[in-house]
């Protein structure tokens, strides 16, 4: 007599263990396209973070050879243009600002997992992006009366600077220096996750910033079309 109950048994158990199979094989598939997806995101932010650093590495080592370039006699010492020599203190700032946002955008806004929230984390990064903030706006308002007969000579780095007012003044760094400490002290990893978004705006706005400078002072005699005269969207609005 043929077990006909046994066969449709062994039948389903063979079906039952090839969907679990199958389903486990989707799922590692689905964990690996997203393990993908979550390192090539990261690469991308830390690629975002070398070009940045580079941009302004690159514009003070070309403002510096300029500088010396300058010098009247070949056998001289030169001495460093005091108009340039502020502006470069200006970018040396910016760079500075620059690393903290880059360690807030990565460090509250991971890839992976959470963020650290216990009290006191992140607080070298926000002590020194405040302390930095403070410092450039005295650099700029110096800047600024130091030149003030050479309009034309620096225009370039006076809109540089325009448009740096809307990050320095604007809401969103405001926030970071004064706020985010505080979410970061409560808790909320939610919140802490929104600031260092906010940072990394901050950062592509800046490159933004940078990358036209560096063109027009390469190319002073080409009319600029990269940027409109202010960042897109609105610096003052932080939505949280």
């Amino acid at each position: 007599m043929v077990n006909y109950w046994g066969k449709i048994e062994k039948s389903k158990c063979k079906e039952i263990i090839l969907n679990n199979f199958a389903d486990r094989e989707r799922k590692h598939f689905a964990d690996y396209k997203r393990f993908t997806k979550n390192v090539e995101a990261e690469a991308r932010r830390m690629r975002d973070r070398i070009d940045c650093l580079n941009r302004l590495r690159e514009f003070q080592m070309r403002e510096h050879e300029l500088m010396q370039a300058q010098s009247v006699e070949p056998s001289e010492t030169p001495v460093p243009d005091e108009k340039k020599k502020a502006f470069l203190e200006i970018i040396e700032t910016i760079r500075k600002m620059v690393d903290s946002l880059q360690n807030i955008n990565t460090l509250c806004n991971p890839i992976n997992g959470e963020p650290h929230v216990n009290p006191g984390a992140h607080a070298t990064d926000i002590d020194n992006l405040n302390s930095n903030r403070e410092i450039i706006r005295n650099q700029v308002n110096a800047f600024r009366q130091l030149v003030a007969d050479y309009n034309e000579e620096f225009s370039f780095q006076l809109s540089f600077l325009s448009q740096m007012d809307s990050i320095l003044q604007g809401r969103i760094l405001r926030s970071i220096c004064l706020e985010l400490q505080n979410v970061v002290d409560g808790g909320d990893s939610g919140r802490v996750k929104q600031y260092g978004e906010m940072a990394g705006l901050l950062l592509q706005q800046i490159d933004a910033f940078l990358f036209e400078l560096d063109w027009n002072t390469r190319n002073p005699n080409v009319e600029s079309e990269i940027l409109p005269a202010e960042p897109p969207g609105d610096n003052n609005n932080t939505d949280i």
